[in-house]
């Protein structure tokens, strides 16, 4: 079983936040505790993938302290593990926060897909810094015993 899990910083924590001064700067308790409760369960945001080849299936999912939102889905064959990087530009809408570096156009992330024999044609499993991410990769390619590709260079080798 393959299992990457994340933390994931959420604005409406901060807008619940706000929420519950408002509310009890105008003694509106009972709205001041739903604020509260909420952006807790919001601070505590995790993103994740699992895979269970044995029963071939994956599930993304968001996970608040204990609750899990997603599901199962079918997984199409397996075919090889690639790690890609991402040139982001302050242009683009981001899915996270990055504060770009000074005087420079664009900054880089680095992403492992899971390339897959199916209409999905791959799997995005995780985002970030390449020194994490080929770790990653190669622990998802030992589990699925596939070969991983590293796309970052021009070179575009195998790397396992």
């Amino acid at each position: 079983m393959y299992k990457f899990e994340k933390y994931n910083f959420r604005v409406f924590t901060l807008l619940f936040a706000l929420m519950a001064l408002i509310f009890g700067f105008n003694y509106e308790f009972i709205g001041m505790g739903i604020s509260v409760v909420l952006g807790t369960l919001l601070t505590f945001s995790y993103q994740g993938v699992q895979i269970d080849p044995k029963a071939n299936r994956y599930m993304k999912y968001d996970r608040f302290l204990w609750l899990r939102i997603g599901q199962w889905m079918p997984l199409s064959t397996p075919c090889y593990v690639t790690i890609v990087r991402i040139n982001l530009s302050n242009r683009r809408t981001m899915a996270s926060p990055m504060v770009l570096p000074e005087g420079k156009k664009g900054a880089k992330s680095f992403k492992v897909n899971l390339v897959v024999d199916g209409k999905e044609r791959f799997i995005p499993i995780c985002r970030g810094e390449i020194e994490k991410m080929i770790p990653e990769a190669l622990r998802l390619g030992e589990i699925l015993n596939l070969r991983v590709l590293d796309y970052t260079t021009h070179e575009k080798k195998w790397i396992s």
